[in-house]
């Protein structure tokens, strides 16, 4: 992948997506999303360590500048060791609302299928990234889920991974993160 950076956002897409079949059900607030990431394709993987290891080599000017930049569009990530990302994005009563969530730059349609009362079925395709992915979905509660999804991407090239996320709500008030300007409806 030459692009290890658009592995990143791609990373964030991917466990964010869960976010909007979940939305009747979500608090507003402070979310922090935990993912592991894994990949049978070894250029994923090499990807993934890429980006690790560009992110461990930035100076601290330019990681001031990319988690400004990954701020100012609502969403906080920590790209961790062995595949692991932590994500937090602020959501307003409005964006629960309304289904929009930070890391939807482009055109996403989605679907969600209930399987149970705490059980769902999601597949979803945005074009900005582009990315399209399938899963499943369990909710604990409204300030908890488990999901599985499964992720395809040709940003730079086809790449596919798997992810499994536990959403947990953290707090009403957001703090210093800030929610993405929402798009006028049109």
């Amino acid at each position: 992948m030459k692009h290890p950076l658009a592995l990143l956002a791609m990373l964030a897409c991917g466990g964010a997506a869960t976010l909007p079949a979940l939305a009747q059900d979500l608090k507003p607030g402070l979310w922090e999303m935990s993912s592991t990431i894994s990949s049978a394709d070894p250029q994923v993987q090499s990807a993934l360590a890429a980006v690790q290891q560009h992110l461990a080599s930035m100076s601290p000017e330019q990681r001031g500048g990319l988690e400004r930049m990954m701020r100012q569009n609502g969403v906080q990530a920590d790209l961790g060791q062995n595949g692991n990302l932590r994500t937090r994005v602020c959501m307003t009563r409005e964006m629960i609302e309304r289904k929009e969530f930070p890391v939807q730059q482009g055109d996403c349609r989605q679907t969600y299928t209930r399987l149970a009362a705490d059980k769902g079925r999601i597949a979803f395709t945005c074009s900005k990234p582009r990315i399209s992915g399938a899963g499943e979905i369990t909710m604990a509660s409204d300030t908890s889920y488990q999901a599985h999804v499964h992720v395809d991407s040709q940003e730079s090239g086809k790449q596919s991974l798997d992810t499994d996320v536990s959403g947990r709500w953290l707090a009403a008030d957001c703090g210093s993160l800030r929610p993405a300007p929402l798009p006028k409806t049109k």
